[in-house]
């Protein structure tokens, strides 16, 4: 009871400082969801896992998988060190996808994202397709260590190295199929007291600019790996240069990491956003739960929806009857669109007690 009043006045003070209401739109996440998903729809690799996945329908005709892929044998914190973007194909949305090749494999620490790619995120814009990631390089430590190595995000200096060399960046490619244009320098690199950049997520607004929602970790006294920090940036261009709007993009009075692994959108004129409760501090609901957030000034300034709650985190039930317990329930969610209208949603989900994910397909139930 202590928490749901606690949580109850938070949100108040929020409401207040930002002189905002809950908006009074219907839309309703959950109920775009079923009950229970389809194991079938699941997207996994034998030896690999596989996170943060966007599925479009390309030129061909068939549905392609743009992912992020790090081998099992390294655990899960092996993401920041060892991840490489990949491209699988199916002839249906919901797969199954067959591996096709590396889209953005390591190509030497000579690069700023020579050693991992993670996080992509693609959108299609005027026959050309635009792949936003995450991209880093470490000090060479990790190729001369055996393959079961893990690295571990407590013990590792070296784990900090590549976390605190990630930038952003994008390729671009005329078909799905490739070939992809990498560039040599990022898209957004670090400025003044900021250690890296990361996790960029692009929308294109009604007036014609590219919104681009990312983070930073800033140096801060306060936390001995630094703040963490969302903010937003926009563009005439999809290769930018995006320039940042000065404004914070989510944020919360009490929390240093207000949430994360967001997704933009438009629906029927409004601009949303799902995000993870990364600290479990905009309700009762547990840690990781995804929410849901709403603009009125494309894409600026935000505050919670109506309907607040989008995933509740913890559980997922399957349509077999049987159920997995999550550390990591509904982490980096993408859509696949048809039309600018979101058909399906896809998650990352990494199982209780497990260092091995897997992405899933879940087509939603209506408009």
């Amino acid at each position: 009871m202590m928490k749901s009043v606690q949580s109850m006045v938070l949100i108040t003070l929020l409401i207040s400082v930002s002189s905002t209401v809950f908006s009074q739109n219907d839309l309703n996440f959950k109920e775009l969801l079923p009950e229970k998903f389809d194991k079938k729809n699941i997207i996994q690799e034998e030896d690999y896992n596989v996170w943060g996945t966007n599925i479009l329908k390309g030129k061909d005709g068939k549905y392609h998988a743009i992912y992020s892929r790090w081998p099992k044998s390294r655990g899960h914190h092996g993401w920041v060190t060892h991840s490489e973007i990949a491209h699988a194909v199916s002839n249906h949305l919901t797969g199954p996808y067959k591996f096709k090749n590396l889209v953005l494999p390591a190509r030497g620490n000579e690069f700023w994202d020579g050693d991992c790619t993670h996080n992509p995120h693609v959108i299609e814009y005027d026959g050309k397709y635009y792949l936003y990631h995450m991209g880093n390089r470490g000090s060479g430590y990790w190729y001369n260590t055996p393959n079961d190595r893990m690295p571990s995000i407590k013990d590792d200096k070296e784990w900090w190295v590549n976390r605190n060399n990630q930038r952003i960046g994008v390729a671009v490619a005329d078909d799905l199929n490739g070939p992809w244009k990498r560039f040599d320098e990022p898209l957004i690199d670090v400025t003044g007291d900021r250690w890296m950049t990361s996790t960029p997520t692009v929308s294109k607004r009604t007036d014609g600019k590219f919104l681009m929602a990312y983070k930073y970790v800033q140096a801060d006294p306060k936390h001995k790996n630094g703040k963490v920090i969302h903010v937003t940036a926009t563009s005439s261009s999809p290769l930018g240069p995006f320039k940042d709007t000065g404004i914070p993009f989510i944020t919360h009075p009490t929390a240093s990491f207000a949430c994360d692994d967001h997704l933009e959108w438009l629906h029927n004129g409004n601009y949303y956003c799902i995000a993870k409760d990364s600290r479990g501090v905009w309700s009762d609901y547990p840690d990781g739960s995804t929410m849901l957030f709403e603009s009125d000034d494309m894409g600026l300034e935000w505050k919670p929806a109506k309907n607040f709650l989008a995933i509740k985190a913890g559980e997922i039930k399957w349509t077999d009857g049987t159920s997995t317990s999550c550390q990591r329930t509904a982490d980096m969610p993408k859509f696949y669109m048809e039309n600018g209208v979101p058909k399906a949603l896809i998650i990352a989900v990494l199982p209780k007690e497990c260092e091995d994910s897997f992405s899933v397909v879940i087509p939603l139930q209506k408009d």
